[in-house]
């Protein structure tokens, strides 16, 4: 897939490393002026530093004779144009090292002596993923900047940064400035060519980096000049002040000749391997010839036929015979043969101990997947086995008897030269004033690796203090791995850092130390093989730092005299040249030196920007890099012809827009190769494919579609002064509609009166809109409600009555609704202008009895003759709020004086009198009276929103105990009996009324913009339920499989629109503790609008890749831009969120006529008591989330077409319209090359040849347009298919298919599962795992045609899983199996990919026909879903996380035996129980421990069945 590029890329090689890194670090030092270290600078550093700033200098000194001293003393004299800004013209200064290592030395040299801010930037830090606007903010806040060199040549080649910039530029270890290195680069390229060049400065101590003798010195020395154009110089002064090394040689005897002659036992296990490797030569020797074959035909077929047209159908025969070969193969055998050469290396020159060590760890690796699987191809396979069997028998026979035999024949065991390297390290920790510290420097990687382990166990031998007092570690560079033991970034400086402190003092090291590594107590540097060239013979020397007694040795081999002098005489030329370097010489430049690849005239798009051939390579690299989404698709380079006349055909995959093929000949191989790049580069640049800096562009079509200035403007303001995310809160008004709308504009003499039911109704000052019928849920079951207007009033005549009552109701019947502490009566300024009343027979407002209810409280009873059982009472000495009925069963009569059990204080009294009289001894009592027999009742329910189960109606039962009072101190209740019951259903209607006025202001706003309906009245719609609409709702004629054309989307009518219910649901969360909420809506709504985008989105733009439409989509179908569209369209009031708390502590509820009393407010602290009766507060995502879930309201309510309708008016991309309001066309599978007449059978004839009707068997569907099932089956890598697009944008769009059609089906066949566990099966299918399973259940992974050997191995592996896939199984039944893995698995994604791909053909080639796709799919997914949803498979880390469970330790562990590193997790459930999981990383162990814990739970489950 394209991306936009963002930044400058280094290498391809470079970029495999990013790709695992995880946000980009800076390494920055802003050091504190204070603490500056000034040092006093020695004369030749002066001299030198003042003829530095008027001329480009290279300065050759030894090395520790402070170069880089020299390079801070310039800057800091040069400093006066970096300090500023560079845009008001500053410059700023540059330090150019070689490795990542020297990068980080340099920087914090640079920030102890220098005042500046100190930039550092290498690969590993993420640069190469910045943007410009990053680069500008790094370069202009940072006056030194320390750079690896390819990073620095990269923005220069780009044009990101300019040497016009740039003031003095230093190149460390500068000698390296040959043929195509950065260096070298950097000057042929850009220094001439600019206007203002900077000062040069070069730093080295050997001037060549390559092998010479003293007499072409003179030679090298001017081809370094000419490249820097800079004069070297020196001075003797600093050949005291470096460091004094004595240089010593050591010849040592030959293992081979000297140990292996004279016992011929040894010599077996070298010709096993000799034998071994001349096996596998054999097998590539043919290969290699078979493959020339191959590509010989290939290019004649592309260079002399017309291959596109009517010979396509011989040119896809012989390239998919060339990609099958390719495919099989084996890359192991010749990494193997060269594994068996390096055990023979070093059995000779370490000893036999040496090679087992090595044969070991080459056994151990060939056991793993990696090797064992990659052998595809039957007869590699054969050569395989036959090594690995050769091998054990040499390690587990051979080797392990010839060690135990000669376990205590040291002198068998060790080879001489590790006798010497032990003996000589020993010698110098004896010697006095010495740090006993050492470096040995050895060639390669599996050398150090071995070598260590073989001087430790030569050490372990030694008597003490030896054994433990010599430490040994390796340090390599970190892109190598040998034995499974990778050496890190991290691990290599931790290492080098042991070394530095002392805590080991033996290093054995490859070249990646022998530059800038500064210990400065290393007193011992042994070259344990032979230096490459004279400046690997100085720098590796240039490591013994310490002032007295350092030594540098060379171990040289005596058994070979010819040998021996040759090496003694070349060692003597390079203390020849190092002395002509330090007694100095004078040079000229006359000379002119020409590379290769200098013959290819590099492109220069614009000014500034220089891409040469070896750039070139690389941005084609990056830019397949980027095709592949991270995996890289490299493009195939075919080679032909003889010397001097060389052609080479570049082909690019399959997802590049540019299918032409690049032919170019050139004399040399290598010449022809980087001449196709250039061209490729060329062309994509002026595709657009690369960016004005001439960079792969990142999603450059996604960058390209600019939002609408209503858009950026909301992003803008929304950015400025809100700065929130999906997960901010957001406080938003509670009712923020007034009820009436209109109530503020009318007078106070007319009101409207409403009827709830036979009683109760309420008034209002203007009308207010039809409500439909709803329900109240009571103990009984449902309570029917109608709103009906009856009659306007004259207000003004009974407002008292009516406020009165209502403050009455409020203030005195419902008890704990914070009224005067937080509310107040306030009916002008109140959101609810709405009234309670009574009413009559007649439905007139019965004032009288409302005045009467105004009256009654607290009013006593005089006499007996008032009591009656409908009324409620309370008495005067006790709580309001409890309440008696009256008993009239004069059988539980008693009198006042008679006997009483209760206690009055701590003392039992005799009589009811006695009792109280000590309670009540204000209010006199007749003794000679009976005492009224009553019985406490509970307050009715108040919140009559939800059903209550039957269970819980015992709760409206009076208590149970009778309770015996004097008539003296009885007092009316508030309310009798039957009002009691009637008025406390009265918060929940008008909490209903609320809403559903709200919801009819909804429906009424959605009829009247969408306009394909007609809005219908309230009163012709079905009760209000407020249950859950797809429980509850019987038509299986919901979500139909229709054909879904854009033509029939558009031209359906109909008057389907969603109802009050549906759109309750639509705008409640669950947080509301409804009966029902938009969980479910919301889930169709996300998968409906994914489809119709990604539909839209693939007809809109037809040229544009699957990562570009994912992009927009994603921005598209975004939270924040739901949330964007719910905000422009006035939505947000709309969403119902808390739950609704009528009275206590946390009442939220604002009773009609009441506002919070604002003055209260702002004298409390407690300031949330007061906003929670005004305001919900929800996160963001909630608003996007209602907007999905009125996506999905429509969908259940009316059609596809209706739907389409009102995401249109919200303003999403959902039908591709053209500027001209036309409905664009289906793009073409087939490429633009192709005739269009000779099209079909050409296809016809490609599908044929490739046996698709094997799949179309499969999945019983027989395609009419044969393009898109090959289409389908086209890896982006693959080079065989040049007929169609590959599967990428079918991909795109079958995702989305699939995504709707199965949570389509789990809705409507099953009405009562959770929306969690839909959304579970969503997120397992959308992974790699199940999908891939299935391709490979059904065979159909075997038709997919690519060009990757990597995705060749992956499958082999995966699908030769014989517990996954075991081979006389049939699909049917391992499609039924049941797999106990989560979804992320280990299968490629490929797999999953073309299945996806596969569901969009389909959709496609029927015509957009959704039942056509699902009766292709269904039967491949049917036991998955069912299994999904009977037996709920969770990602056991979740899982664990939702039953409570968490890790409690982890930690990493050494295995003793195999010296690897294991990584282990414990975690521990609530109920105390532990599992433990090991593994190669921490990851793979967390989930190993889950899953444990997992599968205890599942057997502990099936066991209690």
């Amino acid at each position: 897939m394209r991306r936009e590029a963002s930044s400058v890329l280094c290498s391809a090689a470079k970029r495999f490393k990013m790709m695992e890194l995880k946000e980009s670090i800076q390494e920055t030092f802003t050091p504190n002026p204070n603490q500056i270290e000034e040092f006093s600078a020695r004369s030749y550093q002066t001299e030198l530093m003042e003829q530095a700033k008027r001329e480009n200098l290279i300065v050759c000194l030894p090395t520790g004779s402070g170069k880089t001293y020299i390079a801070v003393m310039l800057i800091k004299e040069m400093a006066g144009t970096i300090r500023g800004s560079l845009k008001k013209g500053a410059k700023r200064s540059v330090f150019l090292v070689k490795t990542v290592q020297l990068a980080s030395q340099q920087s914090k040299y640079l920030s102890t002596h220098l005042d500046l801010k100190i930039g550092t930037y290498y690969g590993d830090l993420g640069v190469d993923y910045w943007k410009i606007d990053k680069w500008n903010e790094e370069l202009e806040k940072h006056n030194v900047l320390v750079f690896t060199a390819q990073v620095f040549l990269n923005l220069v080649d780009h044009n990101y940064f300019a040497l016009k910039h740039v003031n003095l530029l230093i190149f460390d270890e500068c000698q390296h400035a040959t043929g195509e290195n950065p260096y070298a680069s950097l000057m042929n390229k850009h220094y001439d060519q600019c206007p203002d060049p900077p000062r040069i400065l070069g730093l080295t101590a050997s001037i060549i980096a390559r092998k010479i003798k003293p007499k072409d010195l003179l030679e090298s020395a001017r081809e370094l000049e000419k490249i820097y154009r800079a004069q070297i110089a020196h001075r003797n002064e600093g050949t005291k002040h470096g460091t004094s090394v004595n240089v010593e040689n050591i010849p040592c005897e030959s293992y081979q000749n000297d140990v292996m002659k004279r016992y011929d036992s040894l010599t077996i296990p070298f010709e096993f391997l000799r034998i071994m490797a001349r096996l596998i030569q054999n097998h590539l020797s043919r290969k290699e010839c078979q493959m020339s074959e191959l590509v010989s035909d290939l290019s004649e077929t592309m260079l002399t036929t017309n291959y596109r047209d009517e010979n396509v159908e011989h040119y896809h025969r012989q390239s998919s015979d060339l990609t099958s070969f390719v495919q099989l193969q084996s890359q192991i055998l010749p990494k193997l043969k060269r594994d068996l050469n390096n055990a023979i290396e070093i059995g000779q020159e370490l000893g036999i101990l040496g090679l087992a060590i090595f044969l070991k760890d080459l056994r151990k690796k060939l056991t793993t997947d990696e090797y064992r699987l990659c052998v595809m191809e039957q007869d590699a396979r054969e050569v395989f086995n036959d090594i690995f069997q050769r091998l054990e028998c040499l390690v587990d026979d051979i080797l392990k008897n010839l060690c135990r035999l000669n376990t205590h024949h040291q002198h068998i065991l060790f080879s001489p030269k590790v006798f010497k390297l032990l003996e000589r390290i020993v010698q110098q920790q004896r010697t006095k004033h010495t740090s006993g510290r050492c470096i040995v420097f050895v060639e390669r990687v599996y050398t150090a690796v071995v070598l260590s382990e073989v001087v430790s166990d030569l050490i372990s031998s030694l008597e003490p203090p030896w054994n433990t007092k010599l430490k040994v570690k390796h340090v390599t560079g970190f892109k190598t791995t040998f034995s499974e033991k990778s050496m890190t970034a991290h691990s290599q400086l931790a290492t080098i850092d042991e070394f530095r402190k002392g805590d080991i003092n033996i290093l054995i090291a490859t070249a990646v130390v022998e530059e800038g590594l500064d210990i400065p107590t290393c007193d011992l540097v042994i070259r344990f093989n032979k230096p490459n060239n004279f400046s690997s013979y100085m720098q590796s020397k240039g490591r013994a730092r310490a002032k007295q007694h350092a030594s540098y040795v060379l171990f040289m081999d005596k058994s070979n005299a010819e040998g021996h002098q040759r090496d003694l005489n070349e060692y003597n030329n390079y203390e020849e040249i190092e002395k002509s370097i330090q007694k100095g010489f004078l040079l000229d430049s006359n000379d002119d030196s020409k590379y290769d690849l200098s013959e290819i005239p590099p492109y220069r798009p614009s000014e500034g920007i220089v891409i040469d051939a070896v750039r070139a390579a690389q941005l084609i690299m990056e830019y397949c890099l980027l095709l592949g989404n991270g995996q890289i698709f490299p493009p195939r380079f075919l080679l032909s012809g003889s010397a001097g006349a060389y052609t080479c055909i570049l082909s690019m995959p399959a997802n590049c827009p540019i299918r032409d093929d690049i032919v170019r000949k050139n004399k040399t191989k290598r010449l022809a190769k980087y001449d196709c790049c250039l061209e490729m580069v060329k062309k994509l640049h002026q595709k657009h494919e690369f960016n004005e800096h001439c960079l792969p562009r990142r999603n450059h079509g996604a960058s390209a579609i600019v939002p609408s200035c209503e858009q950026q403007i909301f992003y803008l303001v929304d950015e400025l002064f809100e700065n929130k995310v999906d997960s901010s809160f957001e406080a938003f008004p509670r009712k923020p509609i007034k009820f009436p709308v209109k109530s503020d504009q009318v007078s106070n003499d007319e009101w409207h009166l409403y009827r709830i039911n036979s009683d109760l109704a309420f008034v209002t000052p203007t009308p207010s809109l039809k409500l439909p019928k709803f329900q109240l849920y009571g103990y009984n079951g449902a309570i029917p409600i109608e709103i009906r207007h009856l009659k306007p009033i004259n207000y003004t005549q009974h407002r008292t009555t009516l406020e009165i009552f209502c403050q009455y109701l409020f203030e005195n019947v419902f008890k704990g609704m914070n009224i005067n502490s937080i509310l107040k009566f306030d009916l002008v300024n109140t959101t609810c202008k709405l009234l309670p009343c009574l009413l009559t027979d007649n439905d007139d407002i019965d004032w009288q009895r409302m005045e009467t209810i105004c009256r009654r409280k607290n009013h006593p009873v005089q006499n007996f003759a008032e009591l009656n059982e409908s009324e409620l009472y309370t008495t005067c000495h006790l709580e309001e709020n409890t309440h008696y009925i009256y008993i009239s069963d004069r059988s539980l009569l008693k009198k006042v004086s008679d006997p009483c059990d209760k206690k009055a204080g701590s003392e039992y009294v005799h009589t009811y009198a006695d009792y109280f009289k000590n309670k009540v001894p204000d209010v006199p009592i007749r003794r000679d009276s009976y005492l009224a027999t009553m019985k406490g009742i509970r307050e009715p329910r108040i919140n009559y929103l939800k059903e209550t189960p039957v269970a819980d109606e015992s709760k409206k039962s009076s208590m149970p105990q009778y309770v015996y009072y004097p008539i003296e101190l009885l007092r009316y209740a508030p309310l009798n009996r039957r009002d009691f019951e009637m008025i406390y259903q009265f918060p929940s209607l008008i909490v209903r009324v609320l809403q559903l006025y709200r919801v009819e202001r909804l429906r009424r706003l959605f009829a009247e913009n969408i306009g394909t309906y007609k809005f219908i009245d309230a009163n012709q719609l079905l009760p209000v339920t407020f249950r859950d609409y797809l429980k509850i709702n019987q038509n299986q004629s919901l979500l139909p499989l229709a054909r879904f054309t854009y033509h029939d989307l558009l031209s359906t009518k109909s008057n389907l629109q969603p109802s009050a219910d549906i759109l309750f649901q639509a705008i409640t969360r669950s947080s509301a503790n409804e009966n029902c909420d938009m969980e479910s809506f919301e889930i169709l709504g996300d998968c409906f609008l994914k489809l119709t985008v990604s539909m839209s989105l693939y007809h809109r733009y037809p040229l544009e890749g699957a990562g570009v439409l994912t992009v927009v989509k994603a921005k598209q179908i975004s939270n924040k831009n739901l949330y964007r569209i719910a905000t422009m369209k006035k939505l947000t009031c709309y969403l119902n969120a808390k739950k609704q708390e009528f009275r206590g502590k946390n009442a939220n509820w604002l009773p009609p006529g009441y506002v919070v009393n604002e003055s209260n407010a702002n004298q409390s602290l407690n300031n949330f008591e007061f906003k929670r009766y005004e305001h919900q507060t929800v996160k963001r995502k909630a608003f996007a989330d209602m907007m999905e879930s009125f996506m999905g309201a429509f969908l259940l309510s009316t059609d596809y077409s209706t739907t389409i309708q009102f995401m249109l008016w919200l303003g999403l991309d959902v039908v591709p319209l053209d500027k001209n309001k036309h409905l664009m066309s289906t793009p073409s599978i087939i490429c633009s090359y192709i005739n269009s007449n000779e099209s079909k059978h050409v296809i016809e004839k490609f599908y044929t040849e490739q046996a698709f009707s094997s799949v179309e068997n499969t999945i019983h569907y027989t395609f009419r347009d044969k393009a898109y099932l090959i289409a389908a089956f086209t890896h982006p890598s693959s080079f065989g298919n040049r007929l169609t697009s590959c599967y990428e944008r079918l991909e795109f769009l079958g995702d989305a298919i699939l995504d709707f059609l199965v949570t389509r089906y789990i809705f409507l066949t099953h009405k009562n599962i959770k929306p969690g566990q839909v959304t579970d099966i969503r997120q397992d299918l959308s992974n790699n795992g199940r999908l891939a399973y299935i391709l490979v259940a059904t065979g159909l992974h075997k038709k997919i045609l690519h060009n990757s050997p990597a995705l060749f191995g992956e499958m082999y592996v995966y699908a030769g899983d014989n517990l996954l896939f075991p081979k006389d199984k049939p699909m049917e039944v391992l499609l039924s199996t049941d797999i106990n893995q989560w979804a992320d698995s280990t299968a490629p994604k490929a797999l999953a990919d073309v299945f996806e791909a596969l569901v969009g053909a389909i959709f496609l080639d029927s015509g957009y026909c959704l039942a056509t796709v699902w009766q292709a799919i269904e039967p491949l997914l049917r036991e998955y879903i069912r299994r999904s949803i009977e037996e709920p498979n969770l990602n056991p880390i979740r899982a664990v996380h939702e039953q409570g469970g968490k890790v409690v330790s982890e930690f990493a562990l050494s295995d003793p035996t195999t010296k690897e590193t294991v990584s282990v997790c414990y975690i521990e459930m609530k109920n105390g129980d532990q599992y433990i999981g090991r593994s190669v990383n921490k990851k793979k162990a967390k989930y190993e421990a889950c899953q444990a814990a997992v599968d205890h739970l599942l057997s502990n489950v099936s066991s209690k069945d």
